[in-house]
């Protein structure tokens, strides 16, 4: 038989008697405990229903983790099992009256983009920490988030009544309902007096002040709608607060006043791109000159003129070792063949200049074994890496020598 839902007749009710009908396992797993599957004549206990989540609390002295409905029967997932016969139920009410909260500011907050902009709510979803409406549109402008939220909050400060009705269909007066319910013989009825009157199951507080604030906190294109993020009451609290203190920190850190901190951010921005701009400058000024000492500094395979150039760098920067070996390359004649290493991996990165008949990602190949490792690349440019940094000294070793016999066999250097 169904279960009689004590909510509907008053949501603030936490402490309720009831007769447990059934309890059986649940198919649910569950650890370290089983859970359990109580049926009650009645209960105050909300089940998952509407976007809503269900309550928590204790059955019997046993805790309630979920709450669901199947065939119009209210089922409490208790963790450990419950004695047939008379037992008391406590719904954690702090939970629910954050619900009722969430649940009636959606109810203003979808009533508001309804009657200003025409977008009816297609989704809802209330999550541990904030709640979504989704609405039919590509886009929701910042000034169209403004304003919903604005009423919403007008129709919160106006304190105006939230009731409760059932009807039949044939009552209805479907012209007034924000949307339409699905067929059912009996339909319950939220009404917010002379704002939004629309069907629900869930549950409301008695009137709109209860909810407090309603803030927007984002919006997000989601598939063909705009999800819009909001938080109510003691959320939007917990979320300014947290806001509060980031925006007091950073102005104090600043040494400004908070509402100076988006054009503080701005400058901040702009100096530091500047200084990136400045600071790749120089590093690329600083890599030419490295790269023109290695090169003075390097002996050629006489009379040929070409530099087969190995080293070691002490840098653990890929990024600067690739830099330099490739400007080295710029110039002509040159194979450079640079390994990099920290205590637990070793880099080769292997280059050449336009002229020099080498393939670099071949000559990698052969000499990755040395540190275990792995890479490729293109004729011209190839690089790799390994766990052995303690091999770097034999691959560039090896590679040098093969640099050397392959230019002897082209004939570019003479025997």
């Amino acid at each position: 038989m169904p279960t009689t839902r004590l909510y509907y007749d008053d949501p603030y009710l936490s402490d309720f008697e009831c007769n447990v009908l059934r309890c059986e396992p649940s198919t649910r797993n569950s650890s370290p405990a089983p859970l359990y599957e109580a049926v009650t004549d009645v209960t105050a206990f909300y089940p998952n229903s509407g976007g809503q989540p269900s309550d928590r609390g204790v059955l019997a002295g046993a805790d309630v983790v979920d709450v669901v409905e199947r065939d119009g029967e209210i089922i409490h997932l208790t963790v450990g099992s419950v004695p047939l016969g008379p037992a008391s139920g406590r719904v954690d009410i702090e939970r629910r009256f954050d619900h009722m909260q969430q649940h009636t500011g959606q109810h203003i907050l979808s009533a508001a983009f309804a009657s200003l902009f025409g977008l009816d709510t297609v989704g809802f979803h209330l999550g541990d920490e904030t709640a979504t409406i989704d609405l039919p549109a590509l886009e929701i402008s910042h000034d169209q988030a403004a304003a919903a939220e604005r009423l919403a909050c007008e129709v919160v400060f106006q304190n105006r009544p939230v009731t409760v009705k059932f009807c039949r269909p044939t009552e209805l007066d479907e012209s007034q309902l924000r949307k339409l319910p699905d067929n059912a013989n009996s339909i319950r009825l939220v009404d917010i007096r002379n704002f939004d009157l629309n069907a629900c199951c869930g549950t409301h507080v008695r009137a709109t002040g209860e909810v407090g604030l309603i803030k927007i906190i984002g919006t997000e294109h989601v598939r063909n709608v705009t999800r819009v993020e909001f938080v109510c009451g003691r959320r939007a609290l917990a979320d300014y607060r947290w806001k509060n203190d980031a925006v007091h920190l950073a102005a104090s850190r600043l040494s400004i006043h908070g509402k100076e901190l988006p054009e503080a951010m701005l400058r901040l921005q702009n100096q530091i791109r500047q200084g990136r701009r400045g600071l790749e400058e120089a590093l690329d000024r600083l890599r030419d000159y490295e790269a023109e000492e290695i090169y003075s500094t390097a002996v050629p395979l006489n009379p040929s003129g070409i530099k087969v150039i190995a080293l070691t760098s002490q840098k653990q920067d890929i990024e600067a070792v690739q830099a330099v070996a490739q400007k080295l390359c710029h110039k002509p004649g040159v194979v450079a063949l640079f390994g990099c290493a920290d205590e637990k991996s070793a880099n080769l990165v292997f280059a050449k200049s336009d002229d020099i008949p080498l393939d670099m990602s071949e000559l990698l190949r052969q000499a990755l074994p040395a540190i275990d490792g792995k890479g490729g690349g293109m004729p011209a440019y190839a690089q790799g890496g390994g766990s052995n940094p303690g091999g770097i000294s034999e691959a560039l070793a090896l590679a040098a020598n093969l640099a050397k016999d392959a230019l002897h066999r082209l004939a570019v250097l003479p025997r």
